[in-house]
C-alpha cells in the first residue's frame, strides 16, 4: 500500500511538472522607443568684446562702405571692392564686420 501511495505521488509530481513545463509563457512587450530628432545647430563665431562696443557713429564713410558690402556678401550677393579691400584697412575692417553681423542675423 505504501508503494501505491509512493507511485501515485511520483505520478502526480511528474504530471504536474510536465504540464507546467509545456505551458506557453509570453515575454512582456518591449517598451516603445522614443525617436529623438537631433537639433540643428548652426556654428557661429563668437563676437569679440571689441565688436560689441563698436560705436558706428564714430566710424568713417570708408568703414560704412565696407560694412555694407560685407553685409551684402553675407546675405548671398557677393560684393567687395577688391582694390579698396587690399589698400584701405578701414574698408577691410568694415567688410569683415558687416559680414559677421549679417551672418549672425541670417542664422537666427
Amino acid at each position: 500500500m505504501l508503494q501505491k501511495k509512493y507511485l501515485t505521488l511520483v505520478y502526480l509530481t511528474t504530471a504536474t511538472l510536465f504540464f507546467t513545463a509545456c505551458t506557453s509563457t509570453t515575454a512582456p512587450e518591449p517598451a516603445p522607443v522614443e525617436v529623438v530628432k537631433p537639433k540643428v545647430v548652426t556654428e557661429q563665431k563668437p563676437v569679440s568684446q571689441n565688436e560689441e562696443s563698436i560705436d558706428l557713429s564714430q566710424k568713417s564713410e570708408t568703414f560704412h562702405s565696407g560694412m555694407t558690402a560685407g553685409c551684402s556678401t553675407a546675405k548671398g550677393k557677393y560684393s567687395k571692392d577688391s582694390a579698396r579691400f587690399s589698400s584701405e584697412a578701414e574698408y577691410k575692417e568694415g567688410w569683415f564686420y558687416g559680414r559677421r553681423k549679417c551672418q549672425a542675423h541670417k542664422a537666427v
